[in-house]
């Protein structure tokens, strides 16, 4: 589980952490380099749809997949997008 804004380290070093953009979603940040190495997936549909991923792991972690918590809410969905990772988590 991880809290918005709080700085945390991979296994690479690197610092990571979700700057929160609005009260559902939140951007993922990551000093260095290990983001470029980054695979992604999709949930199981026939292709990957970048603005509709299953999951995402940076060289070093973390992984990040549906169902993590962020701020104590669980990921709902996760985009590649031009500011890099987003995801929305749910309002309940």
């Amino acid at each position: 589980m991880f809290k918005s804004n709080e700085k945390y380290t991979n296994r690479n070093r690197e610092e990571y952490w979700f700057e929160q953009m609005t009260n559902t979603t939140y951007r993922f940040v990551m000093e260095g380099d290990s983001i470029k190495y980054c695979r992604y997936g999709g949930k199981g549909q026939n292709g990957i749809d970048p603005s509709d991923l299953g999951m995402f792991d940076p060289s070093g972690g973390p992984y990040i997949g549906l169902g993590t918590k962020v701020d104590d809410k669980p990921i709902v969905k996760i985009a590649d997008t031009d500011m890099g990772f987003v995801v929305e988590v749910s309002n309940e």
